[in-house]
Order: C-alpha cells, then sequence, then structure tokens
C-alpha cells in the first residue's frame, strides 16, 4: 500500500440511544471530513469504540465509510482480537469489506516481552489478508509495544507503520531513532495519536497522525502538520497550542463522549456512547460547546 501520512481521522462511529449505529450520519461524518482535507480515515479504533461493539456492525461500518470515500484513500479499522486466530478471521472479513488495512493492537489481559510481541504481529502479518499498523495505546491494551519488538517488524513488507497513542516522548524518540537506524524509515511510517504532541512527534520523524479532533477541527490539525512540513515551526506551535486547547476542553467524560456532543451540535448524529458508557449530561455539553466556540473550533 502507499506510505501512510498526513492527517488520517480516528473516526466516531454515530449510535442511536440503543447502540444501534447511524449510517446515515455514519456516511455524513465521512464525506464531511474528506471534504475538509483529512487523508485518510480509521474506524473501529478506541476513539471509534470498535472494542464495544459487535463484528457484524463493525464490518457494516467499514462497509460505509469505504463506501463513503474517493478511490484510494485508505481505511484502516480497529482490530482488538484476543489471539492469532481472531486476529486473522478479522482482518480478512475487513478486507471483504473494503478495508485497506487494519489498525491492531496487541492482546490485553497478559503481559507481554518485546519477543512475544514480535512474534505475535510477525505471525499475523504473515498471513494477513491486510497489512498492518501496529497500534501502541498502553492506557487501555496495558501492553506497551516495545521498540526493539516495531524495529523487528519494520521491514516486513505487510507491517505498514505504527500509530503511538502512549503520549510519551521518550519512547516515541527512542522509537523513531531505531526505526531510522534500520533503513525502514522509508516504508514504515509512525502515526501519532496525539495530536496536541504533533510538532514534536513530526520533528522526531513521524509521518503524522490518527486523530480524535480531526473529527471537529480537521483543518487545525491539517494546518500544523503543513507548517512542520514547511518549515514554520512558529505557525506549527500556534496550531498546537489551539490543538491542546481543544483536546482539554473535549477531556470531559469517557472517551469519545466530547467529540460525540461536539458532533452532534453540528446536526451530525446525536450523543450517545455505545452501552453501557454513556453521553455527555447538558451542562456538560453546553459548558464544552462554549469553550469551543470561544477557541473557534464551532
Amino acid at each position: 500500500m502507499a506510505l501512510l501520512e498526513g492527517v488520517i481521522v480516528a473516526l466516531l462511529t454515530p449510535v442511536d440511544r440503543e447502540g444501534r449505529v447511524d449510517h446515515g450520519a455514519l456516511r455524513q461524518l465521512v464525506e464531511r471530513l474528506v471534504a475538509r482535507g483529512v487523508t485518510g480515515v480509521s474506524p473501529l479504533g478506541s476513539t471509534g469504540e470498535g472494542y464495544s461493539l459487535g463484528l457484524e456492525q463493525r464490518l457494516a461500518v467499514v462497509d460505509t465509510v469505504a463506501g463513503a470515500v474517493p478511490a484510494g484513500m485508505p481505511v484502516i479499522p480497529g482490530v482488538f482480537a484476543h489471539n492469532h486466530d481472531q486476529a486473522l478471521a478479522e482482518t480478512a472479513a475487513y478486507a471483504g469489506h473494503g478495508g485497506t488495512a487494519v489498525l491492531m493492537a496487541p492482546p490485553g489481559y497478559y503481559p507481554l516481552t518485546a519477543a512475544e510481541q514480535e512474534a505475535y504481529f510477525s505471525r499475523v502479518a504473515d498471513a494477513a489478508a491486510l497489512p498492518l499498523v501496529l497500534y501502541n495505546i498502553p492506557v487501555f491494551t496495558k501492553v506497551q509495544i516495545a521498540p526493539a519488538a516495531a524495529v523487528t517488524l519494520a521491514p516486513h513488507p505487510r507491517v505498514a507503520g505504527l500509530k503511538d497513542s502512549g503520549r510519551d516522548l521518550r519512547y516515541a524518540a527512542e522509537l523513531l531513532d531505531a526505526v531510522a537506524a534500520t533503513g525502514a524509515a522509508n516504508d514504515f511510517s509512525v502515526l501519532t495519536g496525539t495530536d496536541s504532541m504533533l510538532v514534536s512527534y513530526m520533528l522526531a520523524g513521524a509521518r503524522g497522525a490518527i486523530c480524535g479532533s480531526a473529527n471537529i477541527v480537521p483543518e487545525m490539525v491539517l494546518a500544523a502538520y503543513d507548517a512542520v512540513r514547511a518549515g514554520q515551526l512558529d505557525d506549527a506551535l500556534r496550531h498546537e497550542a489551539t490543538l491542546r486547547a481543544v483536546n482539554a476542553a473535549c477531556g470531559v467524560g469517557s472517551l469519545p463522549a466530547a467529540f460525540k456532543s461536539a458532533v452532534a451540535s453540528t446536526g451530525i448524529g446525536q450523543p450517545w456512547l455505545v452501552p453501557p458508557r454513556g453521553a455527555l449530561t447538558e451542562a456538560e455539553t453546553a459548558t464544552l460547546l462554549a469553550r469551543l466556540t470561544a477557541l473557534g473550533a464551532r
């Protein structure tokens, strides 16, 4: 597949109060974000509540997303498998519904050594129907993908990159330096899931972001990304400061409740999360929208 770079949206999944996917709102959201300049779509990750949805629901989401993006745009659904066979089965299913790669988290629950991580992802990549983007999000999986494992996997022809949502610049720098030292950086993209640290990640060698705030302020993320690429660091840091403020405003409630309320306020979908998790209260929503308005994010 083409090298992953730019601003890929970690897409929300609009649902009704009972947790049924609202495919009309989903298509409307994707079309809106494509028109506003995102370079790819990653549904069913943490922001997309993929872990909370059943397989049939997730396949239907990928169908809708793939049907709403331009030809050639990356569609990278999340995979939260517990074992090798499940990972392969879900990846094959996504391939049949329009996915172009998968965002694959390591199995959670049990700790995994670097060698165990490398063995798991390598075995999956050898047989997977789609390329893998490794997903480092230890706040949820409790497993940090070791830089040593990522470096070993980077030259694999079916491993396209890594999304780092660890919020740890020391880890990111170690990872990016190690990948660069192998010469694999030309084919292996490190993308940050923390857009409020986008400038630092890109200066260290990351190729962009897969981020949740692109659901509501894609232009802000793109402005920071473009400014770094152009060497305009003062502008990049100014845009990033605004992104930090937007993300701080969206820190209320369970992820992605604030993003859903912000999107719902534009007339796309409703603010509900997949049960049993709840949406923001009316008071929380009012405060959120006031803060976003003040930041120019609405």
